[in-house]
């Protein structure tokens, strides 16, 4: 009668489930990228690097010091004049350009009307910004 440890020692080995460890390991490498991000690294990295370390690189990431970061400065393009114009300049330029295939190729009125209003308000918030530009500058300049 064979016992709990004889069919330890004489099992076959399953070659069927060799996915098994490899996504434990793809596991890991998600696992330890989210901790990465949590100490202020990049998941990326470290999800490629715990492709090929596994648990070093887990043990890397933990008993490593955050990484300090200055904060970042988020520069608001609508703070300004000129920049809120240029910004609704470029936004008409870009539903002009994506009105224009629609016009050409629809043949549709409505489409070169709807072109044509936003070819215009592009020009007109361009000028816009050139003349806030112009104010700003003289405002810094005198």
């Amino acid at each position: 009668m064979p016992n709990f440890a004889s069919e330890i020692v004489y099992q076959t080995v399953q070659q069927d489930n060799w996915w098994l460890n490899g996504g434990g390991w793809f596991v890991l490498a998600l696992v330890n990228a989210g901790l990465a991000e949590q100490k202020n690294r990049s998941r990326w990295n470290w999800f490629v690097l715990s492709l090929f370390l596994g648990p070093v690189a887990t043990f890397l990431i933990v008993v490593w010091e955050p990484v300090t970061r200055q904060p970042l400065e988020l520069n608001n393009p609508f703070e300004k004049a000129d920049g809120r114009y240029l910004t609704l300049a470029i936004m008409a330029l870009v539903l002009t350009i994506g009105a224009l295939p629609f016009a050409v190729f629809g043949q549709t009125w409505y489409m070169w009307v709807a072109s044509a209003v936003g070819a215009a308000a592009a020009v007109t918030f361009f000028l816009l910004f050139q003349r806030a530009r112009a104010e700003r500058m003289h405002a810094h300049g005198a």
